[in-house]
């Protein structure tokens, strides 16, 4: 039972002291840097606990061997080594019973076993760390790669160029231009390169001829041809740096100069296209004894011909200066040309956009009295003469006519004839009477033109020579008179408009001529103006008798009358200007209102008594029944 007890307290002893061991053993270190740490730790657990358990076995032996060495005092060393190897042999190689032997046995076992295990997953981890670290290396090398910043540019040392001057000598074996720059300043360089540059210039001699046509001479002069000043200081720059070896110069033309000379050339060249043309031409109308001109447009329509292909010679140009070859001989192509202005493009300039005609009396018949005759003369000598200040009139776009203008004055000293004009809602004869027929013409010729922008008057007293349906003209009179009353027009077609103004025979009577007015310009394709107008109001002279006027003279008899003012009816008329496109009605363009007031007929009545004629007294004479008388 004494050997028991030492065992028991040996062990507990040495199960204090193993926990003692592993707490203090080296744990693995998970986070250690090196990868095999974990294993090692591991392993080293093991073999200690397994060394603990060993001790912790043999510390019962040696504590048994010390006990029975205390009880035998008078033993000597040997003699108790030698018991204790008996003693061990007798019990099978251990004094400690059966059933702790075998327990002791399995858990070495266990032990063992558990050590195998850790050092497989000790072997295991090993190999993945050696995997991952191949792995990591490269990854890591890419990712050192990619993450070193490239190096700032403007952190880096700038090397300040050294500076090129007129002084700096060039050192660096470069030609330019044929000119051998080594050894030289950049001024000396500059001036020998200039010379050739010139001399290069004076070489340029090209000939372009076509067929037995004398040739055209191109020279540098002719064409503008000349070198860039900045190229050639880059030039010399670099060869002072030694960045260049052998530099050639581009030369330049001036197109437009090359384009001018070849057309030299150009006019040489037979069977030129010709362009349409148009001019004004005139025409006799006689009327009576009488002729007048009649502007009138003549066209002609163009022709093609032949002409120099400037593109491809000015190409071949080019190529010849480039290639450097300055004294090429050139045949340029000649391809068919068509007229630049056509007929068609003429005519639709020059389209007859509104005309009119109204007609006049020239002179009496046999039944008339001779101060209508006069007066129906003095109107022929007005018309004739406005129309000849104004035959023919351009109007660009936004430019205006006047009437009054145009014909200036009219007074008897400047050759305006008398003729009846309305004054005071009654005729009465001035200079220039009639020319309201004129303007009245105009008038209506420039509405059916589509021409909006307009300064017109009506009569006091209607005209009845604007359609032949007197109600169907009123309100496109225009009346004009010197200095007070004007008749004008704003040109708001958008393009340039021309008016062609001429007198003509009249088909109908021989005592009566037209006066015609043409405007052209550019139309509207299918546009056309059309007027028309509206009575709103009509009062009738014959309505009210109480205004008529009296007037009693002396120098008619009593009881006489004598109408020395005309009757006529008043209107209050609307005008419209409607456009139509292909026929059809678009839109109103313009609208006016003229009155005409009512004018009421005016008398002159007699009051003398008539006084006798006296009585002739016959002469006696030789022969009484003769009457000489």
């Amino acid at each position: 039972m004494g050997a028991v007890r030492p065992q028991l307290n040996t062990e507990t002893a040495s199960a204090r002291d193993w926990n003692a061991r592993r707490t203090a053993s080296a744990q693995p270190n998970r986070s250690a840097e090196d990868p095999f740490a974990a294993a090692k730790g591991t392993l080293r657990f093991a073999s200690e606990r397994n060394a603990s358990q060993n001790e912790a076995t043999a510390q019962p032996v040696r504590a048994a061997s010390a006990s029975a060495g205390r009880s035998s005092s008078g033993s000597s060393a040997r003699g108790t080594a030698s018991r204790a190897s008996s003693t061990r042999t007798a019990s099978g190689g251990s004094s400690q019973p059966p059933k702790k032997r075998k327990r002791r046995k399995k858990k070495t076992r266990r032990l063992f076993f558990l050590a195998i295990g850790f050092l497989v997953f000790a072997v295991i981890v090993l190999l993945t760390a050696i995997l991952l670290a191949g792995n990591c290396g490269k990854n890591c090398k890419a990712s050192a790669a990619s993450a070193t910043p490239e190096p700032d540019a403007s952190l880096m040392p700038i090397e300040t160029p050294v500076p090129i001057t007129d002084e700096t000598v060039i050192s660096h074996d470069a030609v330019i231009e044929d000119v051998r720059v080594r050894n030289l300043t950049v001024r000396e360089a500059r001036e020998q390169v200039k010379r050739a540059l010139e001399e290069k210039r004076g070489a340029f001699d090209i000939t372009v001829s076509y067929e037995s046509y004398d040739p055209l001479m191109l020279n540098a002069d002719t064409i503008g041809l000349t070198y860039s000043e900045a190229d050639l200081d880059d030039a010399l720059k670099n060869a002072a740096r030694g960045t260049a070896d052998e530099v050639t110069l581009p030369m330049t033309f001036d197109g437009e100069l090359m384009r001018n000379a070849l057309y030299a050339l150009n006019d040489k060249i037979p069977n030129h296209a010709v362009n349409a043309s148009v001019t004004v031409k005139w025409k006799t109308n006689k009327v009576g004894d009488v002729k007048y001109q009649q502007p009138y447009w003549d066209f002609t329509a163009g022709t093609n011909g032949a002409k120099i292909d400037f593109t491809d010679l000015e190409n071949q140009i080019t190529e010849a200066i480039e290639s450097g070859d300055y004294t090429a001989s050139l045949t340029p192509k000649v391809t068919v040309s068509e007229p630049e202005i056509t007929l068609e493009s003429l005519q639709s300039q020059l389209t007859l956009l509104g005309s009119y005609t109204t007609s006049y009396y020239f002179k009496g018949s046999t039944s008339t009295d001779a101060a209508l005759v006069e007066n129906r003369m003095g109107r022929d000598a007005n018309i004739t003469k406005a129309i000849g200040m104004m035959q023919i009139t351009e109007l660009a776009p936004g430019k205006s006519f006047s009437f009054n203008k145009k014909t200036g004055d009219r007074t008897e000293k400047k050759g305006w004839a008398l003729a009846n004009a309305i004054q005071d809602q009654t005729y009465t004869k001035e200079p220039g009477g009639g020319v309201c027929q004129v303007s009245t013409t105009i008038f209506n010729a420039i509405l059916r033109a589509g021409i909006t922008n307009i300064s017109r008057r009506g009569h006091s007293i209607p005209s009845d020579y604007v359609t032949k349906e007197f109600r169907d003209g009123l309100g496109f009179d225009a009346t004009v008179d010197t200095k007070h009353i004007d008749f004008s027009f704003k040109n708001d077609t958008g393009h340039t408009i021309y008016m062609f103004i001429y007198i003509s025979k009249n088909k109908e009577s021989s005592r009566k001529k037209n006066i015609n007015v043409e405007i052209y310009g550019q139309a509207e394709e299918g546009v056309e103006y059309r007027c028309r107008n509206e009575i709103l109001e009509e009062t009738f002279w014959k309505d009210d008798e109480s205004k008529f006027e009296y007037e009693y003279v002396n120098t008619l008899p009593a009881g006489k009358q004598e109408q020395i003012r005309k009757p006529h009816d008043g209107y209050v008329v609307k005008t419209y200007v409607d456009k139509y496109k292909d026929g059809v009605y678009v839109k109103t363009v313009r609208t006016e209102e003229t009155t005409y007031k009512v004018i009421y007929p005016k008398y002159n009545v007699g009051l003398s008594t008539p006084t006798p004629s006296p009585t002739k007294t016959p002469k006696p004479t030789a022969t009484p029944d003769t009457d000489d008388w």
